[in-house]
C-alpha cells in the first residue's frame, strides 16, 4: 500500500493526513492530535469543503486535494453523503483510508456499516458493533471520543450560569427530555437550553413552546469553553443507553474544560468510562437531587471536583492518543 511519497515520509515516521470533513470534531479535536504528534494535516475546508456538494463534484475536489497535499493517510468520519468515488480513488492510489463510525449504536449503525465496505480500516465508538465489522472481514477497532487539552480547557471567568444544556432536540431523546430536562424547567430552575430550533417546534413530541424563555438559541462549538467554564452544572444527553462504550462527544469535552460539573442521565457507557467523575441520575428525583447538590457546593469544592475529572480525561482520553491509534493501525493493519 506504500507509494513513493509515502516511503520517504515513513522513514521519519511522519505522515500527511488529509481529513475529508471539516466538522468541529475534526478541526478542534482529532486533527490537532495528529498535529501535536508532528504530522502534517490538511482539512478539506473552504473551497475544498465536500459535504454540501454533489458526489461528482466531491470527487473532482478530492482529486485536487490529493494532488496538492499528497496524503499518506486519508481520514473520514460519518458523513452520510460521501461520494463512493473518494474511497475508490484512495484504493486506486494505494492511500490508507481510515473511517471513524461515530454514529454507531448497537442497533442502528447503518452509516458506519455502509462505509465500512469501502474503507481500509474502521474505527467505531461502539464496542458492540465490532463483531459486525469483523464478520465482514474488515479490520476494525474501538476508538472513543476524547478531548484536546489545548482547546478543551478552563477559562478563568465569573460564574454567570447556574445550569446549561447544549443539545439538539432529537426525537430519540424525548424520554430523556421528559424525565430529566423538563422537570428542571417546570420547577423553574435557572437553566439555559441551547440547540437548534427544534426546541421550539410544536411538531416535536417534547418541546419548550410553553417555556420559550428557557430556550437561548443556537450555540456555536467555539463558544463551549467559555460557556462551560462560566456554569455550575452542565446537563448531558445521549442517544444510546445500551452500549458499554458509546456516548456523545459532550462528556469528554465538559470534563476537559473543567468548569461546570456534568449531570447526565445514566448510561452504562458513562458509568464504565467516567466512574464517579460525573453525576448519573437514573430518574427524575435523582436528577433534582444531584443538580441541587452541585448548585449548593462551594465554588472551591466544585472546582476541585472539576479539576480531578479534567486530569483524568487529559491523561486517558486525549486526542493525541486517538491519533496514535490511527497511526498504529496504518502500520499494523
Amino acid at each position: 500500500m506504500n507509494t513513493a511519497n509515502e516511503v520517504v515520509l515513513t522513514l521519519t515516521n511522519k505522515h500527511r493526513v488529509l481529513f475529508t470533513n471539516n466538522a468541529p470534531l475534526i478541526k478542534y479535536c482529532i486533527a490537532q492530535g495528529f498535529k501535536n504528534l508532528d504530522h502534517e494535516i490538511f482539512i478539506m475546508d473552504g473551497d475544498y469543503q465536500l459535504w454540501d456538494k454533489s458526489k461528482d463534484r466531491q470527487v473532482e475536489i478530492f482529486k485536487l486535494a490529493i494532488e496538492e497535499f499528497r496524503p499518506t493517510i486519508v481520514f473520514s468520519e460519518c458523513f452520510a453523503n460521501f461520494a463512493e468515488g473518494i474511497f475508490e480513488l484512495t484504493k486506486e492510489k494505494g492511500i490508507f483510508h481510515a473511517y471513524w463510525a461515530i454514529e454507531d449504536t448497537p442497533f442502528d449503525h447503518w452509516i458506519g456499516d455502509y462505509w465500512s465496505d469501502y474503507a481500509d480500516y474502521v474505527f467505531t465508538t461502539t464496542a458492540e458493533c465490532l463483531p459486525n465489522y469483523w464478520n465482514k472481514g474488515k479490520r476494525a477497532e474501538l476508538m472513543l471520543f476524547g478531548c484536546n487539552p489545548q482547546y478543551h480547557k478552563h477559562i478563568n471567568t465569573e460564574i454567570t450560569n447556574e445550569i446549561v444544556l447544549v443539545a439538539n432536540n432529537y426525537q430519540r431523546r424525548s424520554n430523556q427530555t421528559k424525565d430529566f430536562v423538563l422537570p428542571l424547567v417546570e420547577q423553574e430552575y435557572a437553566i439555559s437550553i441551547f440547540g437548534n430550533d427544534w426546541w421550539i417546534d410544536s411538531e416535536r413530541e417534547v418541546n419548550l413552546c410553553n417555556y420559550p424563555s428557557f430556550y437561548k438559541g443556537y450555540k456555536a462549538y467555539e463558544d463551549l469553553p467559555l460557556l462551560y467554564s462560566s456554569s455550575k452544572v452542565v446537563i448531558g444527553q445521549n442517544l444510546d443507553d445500551k452500549s458499554i462504550t458509546q456516548t456523545s462527544m459532550r462528556p469528554f469535552e465538559v470534563l476537559g474544560i473543567g468548569g461546570g460539573l456534568l449531570v447526565s442521565p445514566w448510561t452504562p457507557a458513562q458509568e464504565y468510562l467516567f466512574h464517579d467523575l460525573v453525576y448519573l441520575p437514573k430518574n427524575t428525583d435523582e436528577m433534582i437531587q444531584m443538580v441541587d447538590e452541585v448548585l449548593n457546593m462551594s465554588h472551591e469544592y466544585r472546582g476541585q471536583k472539576a479539576l480531578r475529572a479534567q486530569s483524568y480525561v487529559y491523561k486517558y482520553h486525549n486526542y493525541d492518543l486517538r491519533a496514535k491509534q490511527v497511526i498504529n493501525a496504518y502500520y499494523n493493519g
